[in-house]
């Protein structure tokens, strides 16, 4: 075997590995993801979801965006004295190993200004950006009150 050769198939074997490292397998899950369906005209609408942090490092959840909204927020309902308000939070930490639910009555996306209405059956894609700038794009879909 040839000097080149021998050469090229090293630097192939090395590539190989390096793209099997645990680098390259994604920390972030997401599951159960679903918006709720709004009155038509609503300026706002709540998505939920679960965050599952497969890794053993906590990781941050820093903002969330799509092209249907033209702006969406982390809030979470709490109740005191039976008022119920929403504060919001400018990022999510997520445990390591655990999963973080986005849920009605608690954290939820606030989505702001839909860009068209959307009704049960429609789907809406999001960008999550994480920690180390990991993004995560999903769709979400649209359904009535669970």
């Amino acid at each position: 075997m040839r000097i080149s050769n021998l050469f090229s198939l090293c630097i192939v074997c090395i590539l190989t590995l390096t793209s099997c490292s645990q680098s390259d397998v994604n920390p972030v899950a997401i599951d159960d993801a679903w918006i709720r369906e709004a009155p038509p005209g609503a300026t706002a609408m709540a998505g939920y979801l679960n965050i599952i942090n497969q890794s053993e490092n906590h990781i941050i959840l820093h903002s969330a965006s799509s092209p249907a909204f033209k702006a969406i927020e982390f809030h979470r309902s709490i109740e005191k004295d039976g008022v119920y308000r929403m504060v919001p939070h400018l990022h999510l930490h997520i445990a390591a190993n655990t999963t973080f639910q986005l849920k009605p009555g608690d954290y939820h996306l606030m989505m702001f200004n839909p860009t068209s209405a959307l009704k049960e059956g429609d789907s809406v894609d999001v960008e999550l950006v994480f920690s180390q700038g990991q993004t995560v794009n999903i769709t979400i879909p649209v359904k009535k009150a669970q």
